[in-house]
């Protein structure tokens, strides 16, 4: 029998063995709609052909004592037809790896966990496989930074923890306390989780913050929108809870490496209004003040430093003795403690090698469930269209259909589509189901 391949988890993944549990199956989809409907046995060899490419996504986790590792797989059925189920917990002691590559129609996704991949390497994934795949069809692909050719060998940095490189002392240290925040209308359902996915125009976008908004950025613009979204319910509930939101932050920005493992810090977005007769102008201005101040290098580098050193505290505790405690201190966390009101990212705007672009019609990226947060939202973009993706733990849609009017109110066309794991309306404003 060959002997397996092991990988260390990486600096992001290496604690999230111990916090697996139903409330939070860290599960995130990618999606590529392509021009022309898939086949799935060229799919099937395309993902095949990726495997020596990107060999830590073609692993299952492996227990440690201390600390559990990954290890590859020789078994690589990962595709399947969409079913309409999102972001389904992975079998973490299965044969399989630990992603799924799901299919309907023109529509190509990856649902992925950060015990492999964060948001940036698994979109490199992704459309890598999406040109593998229009090559099998007869397409010449150009290579970039987004497509990596399936017959190159992977660097050592490419595989490499990028965290490990980056530590090192900040010359501040950032200790904050945090409390409680608000948190979004309803209960959470099990089983529930109903993506919407709201499509603007990139050039309606810009030439709006351009003209009304003073040039701020889309991340902006979306998060004091969401913002203003919670500030409504926070004001009508009359409750005196921050609005704070976690904000992913791509650290290649900030650190040159090639690596295709987790490389992301987060960052914490309070808004809180100084006088009671704000409007979105003053939440803007927070939430782009917020922005600079907590996505630099320096508190990036606080971030590294604290998470890297509270993971060197953990060395020399048994696995068991860190799943037991961090099963029970989040049980712990009730709703009414939880620090952070919502999670939004923006995975970027994508310029496309010319040679995919006329292929692809629409990139979107849809957030699992996690912690305790009734909603997350996940922004991405290419050719011109970007899409906005709510994904939420119950049926209440007024977070939703606030920002959806907001964007209407400000002259920007909304193109909306929807998916639920569970029975229900799929169908709103005159959206159609995801296809």
């Amino acid at each position: 029998m060959a002997s397996k391949t092991i990988y260390a988890l990486d600096s992001t993944a290496l604690i999230l063995p111990y916090t697996i549990g139903k409330r939070m199956p860290p599960v995130y989809r990618i999606l590529l709609t392509l021009k022309d409907e898939i086949d799935p046995a060229v799919l099937r060899q395309a993902v095949r052909d990726l495997v020596p490419r990107f060999p830590y996504m073609y692993t299952r986790l492996r227990r440690g004592f201390f600390w559990d590792r990954l290890e590859d797989v020789s078994e690589y059925d990962v595709v399947e037809e969409d079913n309409g189920r999102l972001c389904r917990p992975f079998d973490y002691r299965g044969k399989l790896p630990l992603m799924r590559v799901v299919y309907k129609k023109n529509e190509l996704g990856l649902e992925f966990t950060h015990f492999t991949a964060d948001g940036n390497s698994g979109t490199v994934y992704l459309f890598s496989l999406a040109a593998r795949y229009l090559e099998l069809q007869g397409h010449a692909m150009e290579k970039s930074r987004l497509v990596l050719d399936c017959r190159d060998k992977p660097t050592r940095t490419e595989l490499a923890d990028a965290f490990r490189t980056a530590y090192a002392k900040p010359e501040k240290r950032i200790r904050q306390v945090v409390p409680p925040a608000l948190q979004g209308p309803g209960k959470r359902q099990d089983g529930c989780l109903r993506a919407t996915i709201a499509e603007l125009p990139i050039d309606a976008m810009k030439a709006l913050l351009n003209e009304k908004y003073g040039g701020c950025t889309i991340t902006e613009y979306l998060a004091a929108v969401y913002s203003l979204a919670f500030l409504q319910l926070y004001e009508k509930d009359g409750r005196r809870k921050p609005v704070r939101l976690e904000v992913p932050c791509n650290l290649r920005q900030y650190w040159d490496t090639d690596t295709q493992r987790n490389f992301a810090g987060i960052a914490n977005i309070c808004v809180v209004p100084g006088r009671a007769d704000y409007d979105f102008d003053d939440v803007l201005q927070l939430v782009r003040r917020e922005m600079r101040e907590n996505l630099s290098k320096e508190k990036m580098q606080a971030f590294i430093y604290q998470n890297l050193r509270y993971l060197k505290l953990l060395n020399a505790v048994p696995g068991f003795v860190k799943r037991a405690a961090l099963s029970l201190g989040f049980a712990l966390v009730a709703e009414r403690i939880w620090p952070i009101t919502s999670g939004i990212t923006n995975l970027g705007y994508l310029r496309l090698p010319p040679s995919l672009a006329g292929h692809v019609l629409r990139y979107a990226a849809i957030m699992g469930r996690f912690g305790v947060n009734r909603i997350v939202c996940a922004a991405a973009g290419v050719n011109n269209t970007m899409a906005v993706a709510f994904s939420a733990a119950n049926e209440n849609t007024d977070i939703q259909d606030f920002c959806i009017d907001f964007w209407e109110r400000d002259g920007l066309p909304v193109r909306l589509t929807e998916q639920a794991d569970q029975a229900g309306s799929a169908a709103r404003r005159g959206g159609t189901e995801v296809q």
